[in-house]
């Protein structure tokens, strides 16, 4: 059969471009499944979870008697990003020594990857800035603690819900946001989107977000709608700024 396809196509090219057409269409729909994902993008980690990791970590045992001195940057290092062991990491976990680099997870696991380029390490979140691996065939358990994140309180829907006002850090308002606790439109049970009401008069930038719900992802306040999302996180002072930071800054703030 593929040898009589061949010698079709071969002959009538010419004269028969419909058939050609038709055959193409026939490769295309019985082509294995596994070719079509095989060719589709990798899924790229937000880029509020690389900020949130970036920065001053910890690894240790369970029992912290062991534990050295790790920074995580924000430097590419291939399709990844780079790494720092402080002194004496690789003589107190020898596990370490292949690693180069680290990435984010969908889910927003920390990876760290080795030298032939494959996920060596991932580390689950169990508690707010605390990660934990357990790699096959190791009998050893590993924490990875954010010296920036462990330890603080999650906010919850309670405390956020009500006005806010959404504006740039010298003040200027651009928007006010009713943040509800009633599931959005669509929302099953599960999810956890609440609805958010924009009022009239929006700056057209902030119009044009076309948000509709909001969500919490660990300490992080999320925004969803037509655009894509808009994160913030928390700040001493109690208002919420953007993030990542780029060239332009919003904070959200009581009103």
């Amino acid at each position: 059969m593929t040898a009589s396809i061949r010698w079709t196509r071969r002959e009538n090219r010419a004269s028969n471009p419909g058939m050609l057409q038709a055959l193409a269409l026939l490769m295309i729909l019985f082509a294995p499944a596994g070719a079509a994902r095989a060719q589709a993008p990798a899924a790229q980690p937000d880029a509020a979870l690389i900020e949130r990791a970036v920065g001053a970590w910890e690894l240790s045992n369970p029992a912290g008697s062991r534990k050295c001195a790790i920074t995580l940057r924000a430097e590419r290092a291939g399709t990844a990003r780079a790494l720092t062991f402080g002194e004496g990491c690789v003589t107190t976990f020898p596990a370490v020594a292949a690693i180069v680099a680290w990435s984010v997870g969908p889910t927003g696991s920390i990876r760290w990857i080795d030298r032939a380029g494959q996920p060596a390490f991932d580390f689950e979140e169990t508690e707010v800035g605390i990660f934990e691996s357990l790699r096959q065939g190791d009998p050893n358990v590993y924490f990875l603690t954010s010296l920036a994140l462990a330890g603080k309180a999650l906010p919850t829907a309670d405390e956020l819900a009500g006005a806010w006002n959404l504006g740039q850090p010298s003040g200027r308002s651009l928007c006010a946001l009713l943040l509800k606790q009633e599931l959005a439109a669509g929302a099953g049970a599960l999810e956890q989107r609440f609805a958010v009401e924009i009022a009239t008069g929006c700056e057209r930038s902030i119009a044009a977000l076309g948000l509709s719900h909001w969500r919490l992802e660990r300490e992080l306040l999320v925004f969803g709608g037509r655009t894509g999302t808009l994160s913030f996180k928390r700040e001493e002072d109690g208002r919420w700024t953007k993030t990542p930071a780029d060239n332009r800054p919003l904070v959200l703030s009581r009103p």
